[in-house]
């Protein structure tokens, strides 16, 4: 199959996935114009009669059923010995895509759950046991689970049917055979014995243990041991894993999971009931509600039972349960960002005077990152419009406003209806973190252009003044105002990193510093006196007076595997006298670089799992320099080189600084790059590595954030320069006269730029529409000017031939536009899109190339990115005891 292949009136569009059973397509029905999705049967399996026969089996199994969590059957059909189904086509993902980011929340796991179970359900009563229940057979579409793939069931008479001579299908394996999917089987399957509806309840109760723990129920190393743990083992209490889980579900899930089919819910139908009435009873606590006076008293005795077991559990299996504790009880629970949104593991959470809701910082599907704020009691999240690009949130004393940076100013929000706006108009490079104080001053931390991070204050309606200078090579990020109201609590640091640099208190008076502990991160006080900070991936608690600004007790650990941003060195930790909230750590393995065709299907991996940055093809297309970083060190990155043809990875720089964005020479004889410190610089080595690193230019005095291209004649250097008012623009370095130039110099930001392959013009990335898009002028005059994207677009990238541009969308897509152009024109044609991609959002550098053949190289994002943040109640209480 390839796109605009027919079969019959439908028109195929694009692959949307494969299995077992043959290809998913996206295609359009060119009789009534709509889009639909058709699952095509290999030719070769066609000639199968067993898998035929499978196929035939789910058209049969689809045609019976109308429900509106069933995937809903169109048509038919079989042209030039293709055998086809058409179906509605479900936008959004599978169940087992969203798992891979964590549990769901508890309204999310019963009211897909009660979707599933009717849906089930309804299958049963027609006479048709799935077999094949799984999270990849379920798509979350508009917040509306529909059972998928019946390419497994098995069709026998409805229970309802009384007629004589009735014909049972026979099973389409032997007898013994195993089908399905080994951790979501009964034991009876197995087993090798045969299906019926209970089958399914069992893996129902594995799917909804899934759903609301994130773990697999039954788990193993090998089949045998997988096998062994679904036949002998039961699987741990939800509640033991998520506590906030009501007792009610626990017990819906623990006898969907009996070993004996006879001990298991007998319909779909009870458990689609039993789901409803807990979602409908349960509090928003997560703790059960009272027993409704219609239910049975059996159910009463089920749920104290559950309730018992669960807080057994919690207890470990081996303490007295007491019915009066003289403790709160710690709770855990994950929480989700809204639909279709991403937490930025850059910017740290921040909790409510009043504990009571947490900011964030989100990506949504349009690519664009906002300040949302999540109640901790209801959980519901607001994202709030006119907050485009916000990092850091902090909260104002009295919880009414929260501050926050964006395009290099310090902005604010009132919470109860207010617009965003600009706290100061002075503009700054980068930002990291604020306080406010009583009197609604502001404490904050920016990095002025070729100097280092400074604390600065700014009282309502007053300029910006210093509190700590920049000095070179160190610098104060991440202020909190301490109780006395006369000292900031902050890290100080370096830059590469120095064995001096940690957590350290500032005097608002003078800018005195005392260091209070060497340490990767800032810490945060927290009443009624701890300080929070990492060792490691761990968090830690320690007593501490302000009044002596020093420690007084001994250390504790509160969370372990807790998130941590290098660049910034922050903790993602935000913190109450009760509530603790944190991103989990990503690992330091959170790319991949992987080469893939034309539709998006990997065809090689290049290189372990790393946390790889700016990645760039050499122009003979054998080579890959990419920056390497070292999570240990502040992300600190050196370069490497692969060799795609050999398989080999060599490392090039071996400096203690940050060295990236790797640029390789028009010859691919040498690569340049930038190191990062008090004054970023350029630099450039051999690419044999042999021979010492020369700096570019030679008296490395431009200031600069980011080298992105030479001109093909390898005369002109293109890079970014911060120049304050005019924010980002494009500078040239001329390589034979040793002197820069402006290039585009505008009130907004221009990024990823890269030259056309015949070096008449240049492509980049600029908000000056409110939003990021392509754009091409002229070279070496900016001259004319033409908008490539549509709708948003960054990191553009020309085709080998200067015959195709290519682009992200603000959707994660990558974006192909057809280019026309000669020496006096230029015209582009209309945006394709290719396929979606998650790729490492690092802004300014392009995480992706083209090689000539039209594969791709992609820096694609591990699973780990979009874990959802932890919740800790009442943490306190661990040290209390």
């Amino acid at each position: 199959m390839t796109p605009g292949t027919h079969l019959g009136p439908y028109e195929m569009l694009a692959p949307i996935g494969a299995g077992g059973m043959g290809e998913v397509w996206k295609a359009r029905d060119t009789r009534l114009d709509r889009s639909v999705a058709i699952k095509v049967l290999p030719t070769d399996f066609a000639q199968n009669a067993q898998l035929k026969s499978r196929f035939e089996r789910e058209a049969r199994a689809i045609s019976q059923l109308n429900h509106p969590n069933i995937c809903t059957l169109h048509d038919i059909g079989c042209e030039d010995g293709v055998e086809y189904l058409v179906m509605e086509l479900l936008e959004g993902e599978t169940l087992a895509d969203r798992l891979v980011r964590g549990a769901m929340p508890i309204d999310e796991v019963l009211r897909y759950g009660v979707q599933i179970a009717g849906a089930l359900d309804k299958a049963h009563r027609s006479g048709i046991v799935h077999r094949d229940l799984k999270p990849g057979n379920i798509m979350i579409s508009k917040s509306v689970a529909k059972l998928l793939d019946f390419g497994l069931a098995r069709v026998t008479p409805a229970p309802s049917a009384t007629f004589e001579g009735a014909t049972e299908h026979k099973p389409l394996t032997e007898e013994g055979t195993i089908l399905g999917t080994f951790q979501y089987m009964a034991p009876e399957q197995l087993e090798g014995e045969e299906a019926d509806p209970r089958t399914d309840i069992f893996a129902l109760g594995a799917v909804l243990y899934e759903m609301a723990t994130g773990r697999r129920a039954f788990a193993g190393k090998t089949k045998t041991s997988l096998i062994a743990a679904i036949v002998q083992s039961e699987p741990p209490p939800i509640s033991a894993i998520q506590p906030l889980t009501p007792p009610a579900l626990e017990h819906v899930v623990q006898k969907c999971l009996a070993k004996d089919r006879d001990d298991r819910w007998q319909s779909a139908h009870d458990i689609a009931e039993e789901l409803r009435w807990i979602s409908e009873t349960g509090s928003q606590a997560g703790v059960a509600a009272p027993l409704a006076g219609r239910r049975k008293w059996r159910e009463r005795i089920a749920w104290i039972a559950a309730a018992i077991a669960s807080l057994l559990a919690l207890a470990g299996g081996t303490a007295l349960l007491r019915m009066h504790n003289d403790h709160a009880q710690v709770i855990h629970a994950s929480l989700e960002a809204a639909a279709q949104e991403t937490v930025v593991r850059s910017s740290p959470p921040a909790i409510s005077p009043d504990g009571r809701s947490v900011a964030f910082c989100a990506r949504g599907r349009d690519g664009l990152q906002r300040l949302c704020v999540r109640s901790l009691e209801t959980a519901v999240v607001k994202s709030y419009e006119g907050t485009e690009g916000a990092d850091a949130p902090f909260w104002s004393v009295d919880g009414v406003t929260i501050a926050f940076f964006a395009a290099g100013k310090l902005r604010k929000i009132e919470l109860n209806g207010g617009t965003a706006e600009d706290v100061s108009s002075v503009r700054f490079e980068a930002a990291a973190g604020g306080s406010f104080a009583p009197d609604g001053t502001i404490y904050f931390s920016a990095l002025s252009l070729g100097g280092s991070f400074a604390i600065r204050r700014i009282s309502p309606g007053g300029p910006p003044s210093d509190v700590t200078h920049p000095r070179l090579n160190e610098g104060s990020l991440w202020p909190q105002l301490l109780p006395d109201g006369q000292h900031l609590l902050c890290f100080a640091g370096s830059n590469p990193p120095q064995p001096t640099d940690g957590v350290a208190v500032v005097s608002i008076d003078n800018g005195e510093v005392k260091r209070l502990m060497a340490s990767a991160s800032q810490a945060i006080y927290v009443s009624p006196g701890y300080l929070l900070y990492l060792r490691g991936a761990a968090l830690m608690a320690r007593p501490f007076d302000v009044q002596k600004l020093a420690f007084s007790g001994t250390e504790q650990r509160v969370a372990s595997d807790v998130g941590f941003w290098p660049p910034t060195s922050v903790m993602l930790v935000g913190a109450s006298a009760k509530q603790l909230v944190y991103a989990a750590a990503a690992g330091t393995a959170d790319t991949q670089l992987v080469i893939v065709d034309g539709s998006g299907k990997n065809v090689q991996v290049a290189g372990a799992p790393a946390r790889y940055y700016s990645p760039r093809i050499s122009h003979d297309a054998t080579r890959v320099a990419v920056d390497i970083s070292d999570a240990s060190i502040r992300d600190n990155g050196d370069i490497w080189i692969f060799d795609l043809k050999r398989g080999t990875s060599t490392r090039l720089t071996f400096s203690d600084a940050n060295e990236s964005g790797p640029v390789w020479r028009p010859d691919d004889t040498r690569v340049d790059f930038f190191r990062t410190g008090a004054r970023n610089a350029f630099f450039e080595k051999a690419a044999s590595g042999t021979g010492e690193e020369v700096a570019i230019p030679p008296d490395n005095t431009t200031p600069a954030s980011l080298m992105f291209d030479w001109s093909p004649d390898g005369r002109w250097l293109l890079y970014d320069r911060f120049a304050g008012a005019t924010n980002s623009d494009l500078w040239l370095y001329d390589r034979t006269t040793g002197r820069a130039k402006a290039w585009l110099t505008t009130p907004f930001d221009e990024y990823s730029a890269r030259f056309s392959p015949d070096g008449r013009r240049i492509a980049y990335a600029s908000n000056e529409s409110g939003r990021f898009e392509v754009y091409v002028q002229n070279f070496p005059e900016s001259s004319g000017k033409w908008l490539v994207s549509k709708g948003g677009g960054e990191g553009p990238v020309w085709s080998h031939d200067g015959h195709q541009l290519f682009y992200l969308s603000s959707d994660s897509r990558l974006m192909r536009v057809p280019v026309t152009s000669s020496n006096a024109s230029f015209d582009t044609g209309t945006p394709q899109s290719l396929f979606e991609v998650h790729l490492r959002d690092f802004h300014g550098l392009t995480q992706y190339g083209v090689f000539p053949d039209g594969r791709f190289l992609l820096n694609q994002l591990s699973s780990e990115d979009s874990k959802p943040l932890q919740l800790v109640v009442n943490w306190t209480e661990r040290l209390r005891r």
